[in-house]
């Protein structure tokens, strides 16, 4: 799992003056938003790896002709994602001169091929800070070559609606979003494509992050005769409508305001269709929750997903395990249970077992929905009481204190355990301490704690962090050793110790 973003184009489309200008519009957009690089620095024989502001740099023995840059996260948060690049010189991307190239990108994507199409990067950014920023340059790049570029990723309309905004504040031309979280625009393009059927397989297969608008222009768009062949054909890859997939399928035709008479015959009545059981449909209509009132499902508002943030891997776990029992809560729609229960008579049979199995579920949800609501408010609460106190609760925010953050009483625990250690080690004549102390007399005190943080702790700084470091008195610098040097390594330790060397003001106030 993880957080994508991806940019591809055509290059045998794109003239080099035009992919020239595009690159020297990405410099503004780097200069405005503080970018980072991972580089390596050399000290003494040992390598280092630093966080530096993202520049342009040149391909050795090309002189200024071939620039490139490369993109790892950003200084603002100090957090990293993993490597995206973008070269001036299309030769990079460039393929078989005489390879067959369609007129649009998105071709590619609906017929299987993918002639003529390089993948300019798909990393990770893990949804870290940058996420957004990065965003911005794929869409200004797919915004100057429109058919012969394409954005895709972990992404959504209102992120890149963000990211659109700020370039747009910055570029002298403005900037558009990309086509796959703008479906009005995607459909356009997917005109092109012989039959309405295949039109809308497209519109579903493209889009990204914006499944509002794609609900709303399914019913208008496209006439019922084709919305039934589609989601038959799509439901008849399950053998039960119990199955996640399946439900998915049900609440995007709930979402699209469509006919539940429709669904009905689709899932259980059409001979193209997958022929459900009905009670089995009955229970997975159950399962998406559209007859349980809006203020009940909003008990469940503390875990939506906020549509301008960018997700993290613990967002798409989290996700993961609530879409296995929480399913309804992506169902936008509102039918009342006595008009569902209404359909299915009518459809399925006037059976009345329909109606007990609705009513029996509808209390299970209502009370379970409720439970569950109370226990989200209360943390909800609690979050907010703790923010509005300024209170750090987790080693991450500590990179961020200053005086006027509260430190919670468990990571308080933890900093005093580790600066009594490195007391009690500072006092004693111990073979580490000999070890420091032989690394002083040779002037390596600074190199042997550059080993241990990038090969022991798998640590990665930023410039500013190793200057303040490395102007240090040997006093500073021998507490920093023998503070990574007395604890087993650990994942959470690691941050408090990243946090003292991206904090000055944290290291003085709790470990000097």
């Amino acid at each position: 799992m993880g957080i994508y973003i991806g940019l591809a184009i055509m290059p045998n489309k794109i003239y080099q003056g035009d992919w020239q200008l595009a690159f020297d519009e990405t410099l503004q957009l780097i200069r405005a938003y503080p970018f980072a690089t991972l580089n390596v620095d050399s000290i003494e024989g040992f390598k280092r790896l630093v966080l530096d502001r993202t520049v342009v740099q040149y391909v050795e023995g090309y002189g200024t002709e071939e620039g490139y840059w490369k993109i790892n996260g950003d200084l603002e948060s100090k957090e990293t994602g993993e490597s995206f690049n973008l070269f001036s010189s299309l030769s990079r991307y460039n393929g078989v001169k005489d390879e067959k190239v369609k007129e649009d990108i998105l071709l590619n994507y609906l017929e299987g091929g993918r002639d003529g199409e390089r993948e300019v990067f798909y990393a990770k950014t893990q949804g870290k800070s940058f996420h957004i920023y990065l965003l911005a340059i794929a869409a200004l790049i797919e915004s100057r070559f429109p058919k012969f570029a394409c954005v895709y990723g972990d992404i959504s309309k209102e992120q890149a609606q963000k990211a659109v905004d700020w370039a747009n504040s910055i570029l002298d031309k403005p900037i558009d979003l990309p086509v796959r979280v703008n479906p009005s625009r995607l459909l356009e393009r997917l005109e092109v494509i012989d039959t309405k059927e295949k039109q809308l397989e497209a519109l579903y297969g493209l889009s990204i992050g914006a499944n509002d608008e794609v609900d709303g222009l399914v019913g208008k768009q496209f006439n019922m005769n084709t919305v039934r062949n589609y989601f038959s054909k799509e439901l008849q890859n399950f053998n039960s409508p119990a199955q996640l997939g399946a439900e998915l399928i049900m609440i995007r035709f709930l979402n699209a305001g469509l006919p539940l008479e429709t669904l009905t015959d689709i899932c259980c009545i059409d001979s193209n269709g997958p022929k459900f059981d009905p009670y089995d449909f009955i229970k997975a209509m159950c399962s998406t929750w559209v007859f349980v009132e809006p203020e009940i499902k909003g008990y469940m508002d503390p875990v939506k997903n906020v549509n301008d943030i960018p997700e993290t891997v613990e967002s798409q776990f989290g996700n993961v395990f609530l879409d296995m029992g929480f399913m309804g809560r992506r169902t936008r729609r509102y039918v009342p249970k006595e008009e569902v229960i209404r359909v299915l008579k009518r459809r399925l049979g006037d059976n009345n077992q329909f109606a007990e199995i609705i009513e029996a579920k509808y209390q299970d949800i209502v009370k379970m929905l409720k439970e569950k609501g109370r226990k989200l408010k209360k943390i909800e609460d609690d979050s907010h009481v703790k923010l509005e106190r300024g209170i750090i609760n987790t080693f991450d925010e500590l990179m961020y204190w200053n005086n006027q953050y509260e430190i919670s009483e468990s990571i308080m625990n933890i900093i005093t355990t580790v600066k009594e250690a490195v007391e009690e080690s500072l006092s004693k004549r111990s073979n580490l301490m000999q070890i420091i102390g032989v690394a002083e007399e040779q002037g390596q005190l600074i190199k042997v704690l550059s080993q241990i943080i990038q090969e022991h702790q798998n640590q990665v700084l930023t410039r500013g962090a190793w200057d303040w470091i490395e102007n240090e008195a040997n006093d500073v610098i021998k507490r920093m050793v023998v503070m990574l040097l007395t604890f087993e390594d650990n994942g959470e330790l690691r941050k408090l110790f990243r946090a003292y060397f991206e904090n000055q003001g944290l290291f003085y106030k709790y470990m000097k």
